[in-house]
């Protein structure tokens, strides 16, 4: 966390988020602006995937109402009611978007 480069990617990283979802104020939720080690995981955070609500419903051509509803249904929460953290699997959420083109 104190390497110059890895600041910098995430300063940029922030930016392009915020250059991008011009409607969202307020902090920028971590998982947003790392990575993760393999680059593949499937889950965000639910304040992500709400960050994102505007401009996803705006790309889509749906309402965010629409889009938040997706999001509430694709959270997968804490297993056992206690480990680890609620989730969104942005695949099944891609996909329950996908379908309200059809």
């Amino acid at each position: 966390p104190t390497a110059k480069s890895l600041v910098g990617d995430v300063q940029s990283r922030v930016e392009a988020l915020r250059a991008g979802n011009p409607d969202r104020h307020g902090p920028v939720p971590v998982d947003l602006v790392t990575a993760s080690a393999s680059g593949l995981d499937p889950h965000i955070s639910p304040e992500s995937a709400m960050l994102q609500v505007p401009r996803v419903a705006r790309a889509r051509g749906i309402s965010e109402a629409t889009v938040v509803t997706a999001v509430t249904q694709a959270t997968e929460e804490r297993q056992l009611g206690f480990l680890g953290e609620p989730r969104v699997n942005v695949l099944v959420l891609n996909t329950e978007l996908d379908k309200l083109r059809q």
